[in-house]
């Protein structure tokens, strides 16, 4: 796998021939839905017995079935990107000891990202085979975020560690559970070495106890359906699932696809920018993704296959093949290059990787379904085209602390969940993105209630709030992020890292949709929150008062102490479409919500409302007619056709050419970039993003900043496509389609 491209066919075999018949449609659907609630019935297990709260409201988990090939029959996505792991986890055991060598009963710890294929050492997994009487079956994998795994990195992450060795314990597939227990040497072993040994232990067993259901489950299944027809409808299924996949490419225009993005990094003193590309080419019912990054660094952003594969998959399972019954069949149509070793998405030791599928992974999220888009939106299939979306927020801004609770007078840790929980989706074809959506990944992430974040540890919530204006502007908006003001009670001081991941280079829109706002925290030290408390005053971010106190994106090491408030704010998603075209009534209403705020109305959307929030009609249309005489210097000749609200916004095609889909105006032909038709307007986004009440951290003096590129079709002055990059850097690349 580490020695070059990586392809589909390290991740499956060849599927087994199958026949039409004797092939039961009905008897297929109900064998995949009994798997399928197999693996739900296996979290419910998980969430039961687990103390952790990453658990039981996180629901930072995944678990999975794989038969003898190692190959998914079934999966609960709590969190998408753990679909890769699991099948990776299983190679790691194998490679470490041989079939004979494994017993029914014995379970193999898994969480390191080089070896083994985790996505980060904080993400554990238990991986056991399964057996049916004296017959091996498969396999299951349960992997979950576990609260500490040692090292300098509390729980599992370690922002200022220079090489893997210097982040957290790594365990590449070893085995330390034998007849269902976990052996007393490595019960020791662990206790030594995590913050918080019960609950890491409990969580261990935990896994172990949801295994015992899912292997006692299948077998149940197995005595319904024979031990052969079990293996027939496996391969039957996921032959079912192959062939969905394939026929949703077919259908998109073949061709080649490409996106950038930057990873941020500051926690070693200096701001650095490191880009990475994606590169989609679809041919017939096959796509193939070409990744390529900056070399590695000595930075906890680095991502390994496990990431790559596994943020890959999670964008196509939400965005394009998100109605296909997830086994391994859905892996078969898609292959991956990584490029060469050595790179932020392909990186080898020493290379940290704490927080490389949140880093490069969340943008790999991005970068994949800005491709996707681009791609669905040219395609002859209008349920194709209305999968074109906005960039997911993504921007986690979060920390863990750790530091002795006085209520207890033992350790603990903090690991506030709401906020990397509740950033904004993007845009959609049909409906405004989700607020507080949440990461890309999280599919079934929760955010807990505030009394349960609160008695995890020696916290106190303020507030909580969606964050105004924070969504990309569009037809329909991206969904808007969050605030939340925690202080520290019932503990002198806690340390630890403090991570933000969007920063400055936010999510985008999609067809003219606005960028989102990024994320960002701050602390409030000295703070009056004594005083507010004391007073019977509810403490808010307005009436908040003290030491402002702004820090790095990444910080290895922050102490809070007592009264101290750590304020964090997590990003929208990106906007889909031109917001002139928004429904003015539908501003009205974000307006009255408090989702976006009056001035935005006017400067973002050109929407007049009156002194009791209706929607002055007149000068609206006034405003907008102005604004898109201003962006292409004379009257616009066209306005939009109804087409636009049919599935087509930005660009399209139509023959040998481009057009605006708005208002049909040719753009030239596809052999050529589609922006140098369009009117050209750039301005520094920090600067844009100021004017509009919408925060973008400003990158430091003598260094590249960031623009947005905006550009208007010269017949109807509607907006194309925003683009984000540096200044000075090329005109963004347009798709090269197959003539």
């Amino acid at each position: 796998m580490r020695g070059g491209p990586v392809t589909s066919a390290i991740i499956s075999q060849e599927p087994a021939p199958l026949t039409s018949a004797g092939f039961d449609v009905i008897r297929a659907e109900v064998f995949r839905k009994g798997v399928e609630a197999i693996t739900e019935e296996m979290t419910v297990t998980l969430i039961r017995t687990s103390g952790s709260p990453v658990v039981t409201e996180g629901k930072d988990f995944s678990t999975s079935v794989l038969d003898t090939k190692a190959e998914q029959i079934g999966f609960s996505g709590y969190v998408a990107f753990h679909i890769s792991t699991s099948f990776l986890a299983v190679a790691a055991v194998l490679r470490n000891y041989a079939m004979d060598d494994i017993k029914p009963g014995d379970g193999f710890l898994v969480n390191d990202p080089h070896t083994a294929g985790a996505i980060h050492q904080g993400d554990c997994a238990i991986v056991m085979p399964y057996y049916y009487g004296d017959n091996f079956i498969g396999w299951g994998h349960i992997d979950e975020h576990v609260l500490d795994i040692g090292g300098s990195a509390v729980s599992g992450f370690a922002p200022d560690a220079r090489d893997c060795f210097s982040e957290a314990l790594r365990f590449p597939g070893v085995r330390i559970v034998r007849d269902g227990l976990i052996d007393p040497n490595w019960q020791l072993f662990l206790e030594t070495n995590v913050r918080v040994p019960g609950p890491v232990l409990n969580d261990l067993r935990s896994m172990i106890a949801a295994h015992y259901t899912g292997q006692e489950r299948l077998a149940r299944l197995i005595d319904e359906f024979g031990l052969e027809e079990f293996q027939h409808y496996s391969e039957i299924n996921k032959k079912l699932s192959e062939d969905m996949v394939r026929g949703k490419i077919s259908r998109l225009p073949d061709g080649e696809y490409w996106s950038q993005d930057f990873v941020e990094y500051d926690g070693h003193g200096v701001a650095e920018l490191y880009p990475l590309e994606c590169h989609l080419v679809i041919d017939g019912d096959e796509a193939t993704f070409h990744f390529s990054g900056h070399p590695q660094v000595d930075a906890f952003i680095n991502a390994t296959p496990g990431v790559m594969l596994g943020q890959s998959m999670t964008t196509l399972l939400v965005q394009l093949i998100y109605d296909v019954p997830v086994n391994a069949g859905v892996w078969r149509p898609f292959k991956w290059d990584f490029g060469q070793l050595g790179s932020i998405v392909n990186a080898v030791p020493p290379a940290p990787t704490t927080q490389g599928h949140m880093e490069v992974g969340s943008r790999i999220n991005k970068l994949v379904s800005d491709v996707l888009s681009q791609a669905v939106g040219l395609s002859d299939d209008p349920v194709l085209r209305g999968r074109v979306a906005g960039q997911p927020g993504n921007g986690t801004p979060s920390t863990t602390l750790t530091g002795i609770d006085r209520r207890i007078g033992k350790p603990t840790i903090v690991f506030p969940m709401s906020p990397p929980h509740c950033m904004g989706g993007g845009a959609q074809s049909v409906h405004d993105g989700l607020d507080t959506y949440g990461q890309q990944c999280g599919l079934g992430n929760g955010v807990p209630a505030i009394e349960i974040e609160e008695s995890t540890g020696p916290m106190m919530v303020l507030w909580r709030k969606i964050r105004p204006n924070s969504g990309g502007a569009g037809i329909f908006r991206g969904g808007q992020g969050s605030s939340m003001g925690m202080a520290i009670r019932g503990s002198d001081e806690m340390r630890g890292p403090a991570f933000c991941s969007v920063a400055e280079a936010p999510a985008r829109g999609v067809g003219g949709g606005l960028p989102a706002a990024a994320s960002h925290y701050h602390l409030v030290r000295a703070s009056n929150l004594d005083e507010l408390l004391t007073g019977g005053t509810m403490p808010t971010e307005e009436r908040l008062d003290g030491e402002y106190s702004v820090v790095p994106s990444k910080v290895g090491s922050l102490t809070v102490k007592e009264g101290d408030v750590f304020v964090f704010t997590s990003n929208g998603g990106g906007g889909y479409g031109d917001p002139l075209l928004r429904d003015p009534e539908s501003v009205a209403w974000d307006v009255r919500g408090s989702y976006i705020t009056a001035d935005a109305a006017r400067e973002i959307y050109g929407v007049v409302l009156s002194e009791d929030g209706a929607v002055d009609e007149t000068s609206t249309h006034a405003i907008r007619r102005a604004t898109r005489t201003d962006r292409i210097g004379h009257e616009p000749a066209r306005d939009a056709q109804a087409r636009s609200l049919n599935g087509g916004i930005g660009v399209g095609r139509a023959g040998e050419h481009w057009v605006c889909n708005y208002c049909e105006t040719t753009l030239g032909p596809i052999d050529r970039n589609y922006r140098d038709a369009a009117v050209l307007s750039e301005t520094d986004l920090v600067d844009r993003f100021d004017a509009l009440e919408m925060h973008v951290r400003r990158r430091p003096p003598g260094t590249p900043s960031f623009v947005l590129r905006q550009h208007f079709c010269p017949g109807c002055g509607y907006c194309l496509v925003g683009d984000v990059t540096l200044a000075g850097s090329p005109a963004v690349r347009a798709p090269k389609l197959v003539v």
